[in-house]
């Protein structure tokens, strides 16, 4: 699935989908596309952990995903899952765009997560089967 269509499963709308990585769905809950690689599976817990200053090339994107991570952290909003697999993840963990790479993405409606730790630069978020 493409990466708009992934976040319009959720009823989400990207500000920007040349550089927005988050977006509140219709009913309030916050979608975040995460990098598969990133993501580890830990006693029927999905784990997602990062830290924003690695998102050094995108900073209306970074910008706008910390503001979103803010809220939902603050007010415990629901966090839906949206998988991007890199067409090479080191890439990634440098820090570098991920434009021109052939990046596959994937929604995760079967899990609902929340924000469980955000102190300004790093963040945890935790996803569960939903119920």
């Amino acid at each position: 699935m493409a990466f708009v269509e992934s976040f319009q499963s959720f009823s989400a709308k990207l500000a920007n989908p040349q550089w927005a990585y988050s977006a509140k769905a219709e009913d309030g809950s916050l979608v975040i596309s995460c990098w598969a690689h990133k993501l580890k599976l830990q006693g029927g817990i999905l784990r997602y952990e990062d830290f924003l200053s690695r998102w050094n090339v995108n900073a209306p994107g970074k910008n706008l995903l910390k503001e979103h991570l803010q809220e939902a952290f603050e007010q415990k909003l629901p966090v839906r899952l949206v998988v991007a697999t890199a067409e090479d993840p080191t890439i990634i963990d440098r820090g570098e765009t991920a434009t021109g790479m052939r990046n596959t993405f994937h929604p995760k409606p079967e899990v609902v997560g929340q924000v469980v730790l955000f102190d300004g630069e790093n963040f945890a978020l935790e996803f569960r089967r939903d119920a």
